[in-house]
């Protein structure tokens, strides 16, 4: 697979980046058990066609993520690009960072991590540069190469560059069902050189056309403000949603689907690539799976598909709005 300079950065990492989320999950686990055998099978399929990017962050699993991709990767880790995510570390927790990053060396069995995010924003702006600049001085240390960001936004973003950290990259949830990015966040990045890699390419399942309705959608997968969370347990942003553009969304998904003969999984994740993602992040259980976004990652839609598409998505985008933050109504936004 073709690789790219991510961003203003020193890393040449492909257009499909393997989420790592499920990595040393176990029955219980929000993605369920996988075991150390398919990781080493995926991760060895990964790298033998070129696919080199990997996403993983402290709080997969407990850290078991780590430790697993870390297992996979061993005499092959050079050629490897790891992406790794720390929550913002408290004002006590700083004092120990040195030693935090140290832990998650250990169990991604490594000597540097290429690329380390804080995983969420904060609304406490001191805190946040803070540990900004905790991660510059891991840089100079050798401890990290690169610092990137996730769901940051314009005013976190600004205070990342008040710091002085050149943000490489950024991650957002960047789908068909959710293009906030593409009013303020997405400009904001390319003028800068941010890469943006889109998490929830597929929506956890929902843009791959596994599913008939609504109905059928696990609660756990309708959680963000698409969805009513009108008895829905699984929900927190208390809104109504837009179900009925969904549905309409969905099913106007799958016709075009047919019409043009390409999965709905390719349909979504070449979309991204052509609107300009520099990594699409995609977790896979198999090694089927893997191929199949990799096939969709280098996939080149047509003008004409690619527009039906935007057409498509326009009224959800418009529905939602900026909406950045899926999971929370636009009052309580931890991104900004």
């Amino acid at each position: 697979m073709k690789q790219i300079r991510l961003g203003n950065s020193s890393l040449k990492v492909s257009r499909l980046c393997v989420g790592c989320w499920s990595f040393g999950g176990e029955a219980g686990d929000y993605w369920g058990a996988q075991s150390q055998k398919e990781v080493d099978t995926l991760v060895g399929e990964a790298l033998d066609r070129g696919i080199n990017f990997f996403d993983t962050a402290f709080m997969y699993n407990n850290g078991a993520s780590e430790v697993s991709l870390g297992k996979a990767l061993k005499a092959r880790r050079k050629e490897a690009v790891i992406c790794n995510k720390i929550v913002v570390q408290d004002r006590e927790q700083l004092e120990d960072y040195e030693t935090t990053l140290g832990n998650s060396l250990k169990r991604l069995e490594t000597d540097h991590i290429d690329l380390m995010m804080i995983h969420w924003p904060v609304s406490d702006a001191d805190l946040l540069k803070a540990n900004l600049e905790a991660l510059l001085d891991a840089r100079r240390k050798g401890i990290i190469r690169e610092i990137g960001v996730s769901n940051f936004s314009l005013e976190t973003l600004a205070l990342a560059k008040e710091a002085g950290v050149e943000t490489v990259a950024n991650e957002f949830a960047w789908n068909l069902m959710a293009r906030g990015i593409e009013r303020e966040a997405l400009p904001y990045c390319n003028e800068n050189r941010i890469g943006v890699m889109a998490y929830m390419p597929l929506m956890q399942g929902i843009l791959s056309g596994k599913y008939g309705s609504i109905a059928e959608i696990p609660g756990v997968r309708r959680r963000t403000v698409h969805f009513s969370s009108f008895g829905n347990p699984e929900c927190r942003h208390g809104m109504a949603g837009a179900e009925a553009d969904v549905e309409k969304f969905l099913k106007g998904l799958s016709e075009l689907s047919r019409k043009t003969g390409i999965s709905c999984g390719t349909l979504s994740i070449a979309w991204l690539i052509a609107k300009g993602a520099a990594a699409v992040i995609a977790g896979c259980r198999t090694v089927a799976q893997l191929r199949e976004n990799a096939a969709a990652a280098e996939t080149v839609l047509p003008g004409e598909t690619l527009s039906a598409l935007d057409d498509l998505s326009r009224p959800l985008l418009e529905k939602l709005g900026a909406c950045l933050d899926l999971w929370q109504s636009p009052d309580k936004s931890r991104i900004w």
